[in-house]
């Protein structure tokens, strides 16, 4: 009997620390970026490092790709966060392409490395939104 009882106590504690687990903490996977919901000419590629960015500390993007009609100067890159319901997390990061050291514009194929600094107060889930704008504002990748 008394086996029982110290085997069905441990069996509770067991459980009760495994349900204790925070799993969200787990459940990290590598962040994928895919084009706009409303559509860009031209793709673009987006690498971070670290993957998944790391809530206070500076992550660094990489961004490259293709724009056949052009980048120009006063063509921006914006970087900006969203929560689950599509509201803005802290301010967009933007950022004048042609300012980027080894960037001469018009140019039609671009790398861009840039290191943005990730709020402490990031939630657990979220979007991160990464567009490339000409110099009049329209979407280009």
């Amino acid at each position: 009997m008394k086996q029982h009882l110290i085997f069905l106590v441990a069996l509770l504690t067991t459980l009760s620390m495994v349900n204790a687990i925070p799993y969200y903490q787990l459940d990290k996977r590598a962040t994928t970026f895919g084009p706009c919901f409303t559509g860009s000419p031209f793709p673009i590629t987006v690498s971070l490092q670290p993957d998944p960015p790391v809530p206070g500390q500076n992550c660094i993007f990489t961004v490259t790709g293709t724009v056949d009609s052009g980048i120009n100067p006063g063509a921006k890159m914006v970087v900006q966060g969203l929560d689950t319901t599509g509201n803005q997390i802290g301010d967009p990061i933007v950022n004048d392409i042609c300012t980027v050291p080894g960037m001469t514009c018009p140019v039609t194929s671009f790398s861009i490395v840039e290191t943005v600094a990730i709020s402490a107060s990031l939630s657990g889930t979220y979007s991160i939104v990464v567009s490339i704008l000409s110099e009049t504002g329209a979407v280009l990748g």
